[in-house]
């Protein structure tokens, strides 16, 4: 079911893309803007005790999501995990 729900996330997120007239450059600057948030974490890692592995999910999930999906990932490593 989370599967699904992902999926169907990700659909609107390529939609949202797609609406904005330049869908390349949307998706790229979305990306760039959530992989070096990713980044940033691993960096502040060092002084906090949060951190985010870095693996071919988090990367994905990173880049389709941006900023929002890194600060998701946080919390959901804070509270659930």
């Amino acid at each position: 079911m989370l599967y699904v729900l992902g999926a169907v996330i990700a659909v609107v997120a390529l939609l949202i893309f797609k609406k904005s007239g330049c869908f390349f450059k949307s998706l790229f600057t979305s990306a760039l803007g959530g992989i070096c948030a990713l980044c940033a974490v691993g960096v502040f890692s060092h002084f906090v005790p949060l951190t985010l592995g870095l693996n071919l999910y988090s990367l994905a999930f990173s880049a389709l999501f941006s900023v929002p999906g890194v600060v998701f990932m946080l919390l959901s490593k804070t509270f659930i995990f």
